[in-house]
């Protein structure tokens, strides 16, 4: 198998691949571009890309999916890059079949190794209050990312700035939904508050399109316009600055992944954004953020956001402004799952259909 795979990928990098592009794509094997969407962000997250190199399997057992993220990585370094491995690895058996992408990004995660995965590890914790006797409880967990849900708003447009001002918004429990206090051994008056304990080092904030609508008794696609930050800032004034975009184009049972990244450079004024479109790599056209520090979009879908500890200078930077959730407010956004089935989330979507860009999505992310 091997000895054929490596013979079609000389083939087609002979007659195919540019020698001298700088970045390389992945070949869609039917309706994979939701997997390829997902892998070209890892990839091109360095200090993930560094932490799977550097992680040997031996520790992790046959489940860990570190050296076969390092080869594809190795592969995509010079070359358009197959992922049968990968695939086969995450028991992908139906590459035609449609799935998504942010179960596969937390998939992928779920078998890389503590090194590697915890680059986007966060922590949070859920603080209760009781009102009447000011006990406080706390439970935590682990999060690969944050959902943020698109809710009704009085604005067209959504604002992610608004929808984390919302998820870290304190709750309030009173009247029939009072909570029981363990302390006051009765139902009482009640706050609950959502703290991160642990900022991840890249924070991916994924929109939750893809919501059951109980009128029509189906999943449906939310495709309102989005206003996208440069910058954002995460309580406790954690800083995060925007490197990648996952974009879905298309409807519920079907559609197209492709991603737009912006890669670390030495020299801040070499910055380009690339749509990673399976196996074509391009310079967009329009590079964002070039005139305001939100762009809108109608398709983005996972939204990656890198920790910003130094100023550099150059765009997205400390000369432009910081988007807090006291700044800009204009809408509330929550978070979809796996391969679309009612009652496992919110996700789905597939391959064909979004290779073109409409005009009317008015950021080419």
């Amino acid at each position: 198998m091997d000895f054929i795979e490596n013979g079609l990928r000389y083939l087609y990098n002979m007659l195919f691949s540019p020698a001298a592009s700088k970045y390389y794509g992945l070949l869609n094997q039917g309706a994979t571009c939701y997997l390829n969407s997902v892998l070209q962000v890892l990839f091109m997250t360095e200090d993930f890309r560094e932490a799977v190199k550097r992680h040997t399997c031996e520790t992790c057992g046959p489940k860990c999916i570190d050296r076969h993220l390092a080869s594809l990585f190795d592969d995509l370094k010079g070359c358009t890059a197959y992922t049968y491995k990968i695939t086969n690895h995450l028991g992908i058996d139906n590459v035609y079949e449609q799935r998504d992408a942010a179960e596969y990004f937390e998939k992928i995660l779920g078998l890389t190794s503590p090194e590697a995965s915890q680059i986007f590890h966060g922590e949070s914790t859920h603080k209760t209050k009781c009102s009447a006797c000011c006990e406080e409880t706390e439970a935590g967990g682990a999060f690969w990312y944050l959902p943020l849900a698109l809710v009704d708003s009085n604005s067209e447009d959504y604002s992610v700035v608004s929808g984390i001002k919302e998820y870290f918004r304190t709750s309030d429990f009173s009247g029939e939904n009072q909570m029981y206090c363990d302390k006051c051994d009765a139902k009482t008056d009640a706050t609950i508050k959502c703290v991160i304990k642990r900022h991840p080092e890249v924070l991916m904030l994924l929109l939750k399109r893809f919501e059951f609508d109980y009128s029509y008794m189906r999943y449906v696609k939310n495709n309102h316009t989005v206003d996208v930050p440069c910058t954002l800032q995460i309580p406790e004034n954690q800083t995060y600055e925007l490197y990648a975009v996952v974009d879905h184009f298309g409807g519920l049972r079907g559609g197209h992944y492709n991603a737009t990244i912006k890669p670390v450079t030495i020299k801040p004024q070499e910055e380009r954004w690339y749509k990673f479109n399976d196996d074509s790599v391009t310079v967009l056209e329009y590079q964002p953020f070039q005139v305001d520090t939100i762009e809108k979009s109608s398709s983005a879908y996972l939204l990656f956001y890198r920790k910003k500890t130094v100023h550099a200078a150059g765009a997205c930077t400390q000369d432009r402004e910081v988007s807090t959730p006291e700044k800009n407010l204009q809408a509330t956004d929550d978070v979809p799952g796996g391969s679309f089935e009612p009652g496992k989330g919110d996700g789905g979507m597939g391959d064909k259909g979004g290779k073109n860009r409409s005009k009317e999505q008015l950021l080419s992310f």
